[in-house]
């Protein structure tokens, strides 16, 4: 203890291949999503704790800009850290790290930013009470603090049999209705996506991110390696009857996951239950590709009251159907802010909460 430092990773493979280890994959964390927010004008620091030469956590730093010139900085679904390092080594890194992102703004000789959001993909128990004693901001989360996994590590037949007897009654009637699952490999297939995800933004009035985010996240990682674990990839899945698309959806392929991101469905033969044999095919594509979680991505909380202003106040459908293909439920510890100027970060939240 005591010897820790603070350096800039600059080494795609390093970088990745401590993410993919260290937490069984996580894409937000590795090289390829830094290299996406910048394509899309965002400035980025990657950071690593490192003690004699090894590495014990890392996590990229994402700049937001806000009105009046003003920015903050995140950390999605970060720091990582190693495995099986203890609560104290976890309690200097996360200071480490705090200390390291308030000196980006002496860095870059602005001193606009407000704050910095932390949101680790930890449990409470795996974070350590130490985080709650930091003088942290507890804040509405950016990434899902509740969602469902499913282990790939288990045989075909017994993912299946865990399932409930709906959700299998579903696949078979969209295979006997003989619906086509097909990967999406052209800019017209990403067009499909897009029709499909307006129909169902305007229908279940969720919130979308606008076309080029979507195209820019396909395209530049859509050529990657499925079958290199050390590299992220977005893969496009349609399905399809007759010709006719019925639903569509992006996944993400990284480390020891698969994470469904972002789904989309018609209006049109819903009772052929075309999104249910997706899914399903996507969990197969995953299992033999040897991935070990496949990881929904978003559910309303089990165990923790949410209010009716919350995002997740209205994913009971959404999660029923999740829920359907088993598995089970993992709660993170949420999104928590370091604030920096204080008269500012009150009239952030004054500011969100007006909009």
């Amino acid at each position: 203890m005591g010897n820790m430092q603070v350096k800039e990773v600059t080494n795609k493979q390093e970088l990745n291949y401590f993410v993919s280890l260290a937490e069984g994959g996580q894409f937000l964390q590795s090289w390829e999503w830094g290299e996406f927010q910048k394509s899309i004008g965002k400035n980025i620091w990657r950071f690593g704790i490192y003690e004699n030469n090894e590495i014990l956590a890392v996590g990229t730093m994402i700049e937001h800009k806000l009105p009046l010139s003003r920015t903050y900085l995140y950390c999605p679904y970060g720091p990582v850290f190693k495995q099986n390092i203890s609560t104290s080594q976890k309690e200097e890194i996360i200071k480490l790290f705090l200390s390291r992102s308030r000196d980006i703004t002496i860095d870059t000789n602005t001193k606009l930013e407000i704050f910095l959001r932390l949101e680790p993909r930890l449990t409470i128990e795996e974070l350590g009470n130490y985080f709650f004693n930091l003088n942290l901001k507890s804040t509405d989360a950016i990434q899902p603090r509740d969602t469902w996994v499913v282990d790939l590590k288990k045989s075909e037949a017994d993912i299946l049999k865990g399932m409930h007897q709906k959700t299998r009654y579903n696949i078979r009637l969209a295979e006997k209705k003989e619906v086509k699952v097909r990967v999406g490999a052209s800019v017209k297939d990403f067009d499909i996506f897009w029709v499909l995800m307006q129909l169902t933004t305007k229908r279940d009035n969720f919130y979308s991110h606008h076309r080029e985010y979507y195209y820019q996240l396909w395209n530049q990682f859509r050529f990657a390696k499925t079958s290199d674990q050390f590299e992220l990839t977005i893969k496009l899945i349609i399905a399809e009857k007759d010709g006719v698309p019925l639903a569509a959806a992006l996944f993400s392929f990284f480390g020891d996951r698969v994470v469904y991101l972002h789904g989309a469905s018609s209006d049109q033969q819903k009772n052929i239950m075309a999104p249910y044999l997706l899914q399903w095919q996507a969990i197969k594509a995953a299992k033999e590709a040897s991935y070990g979680l496949f990881d929904f991505y978003g559910i309303a909380p089990g165990n923790r009251k949410i209010n009716k202003s919350d995002k997740e106040s209205c994913w009971s459908g959404i999660t029923r159907f999740k829920k359907g293909f088993g598995g089970r439920e993992v709660n993170y510890v949420g999104a928590w802010d370091w604030v920096y100027n204080k008269t500012w970060y009150e009239l952030y939240k004054l500011g969100r909460k007006i909009l």
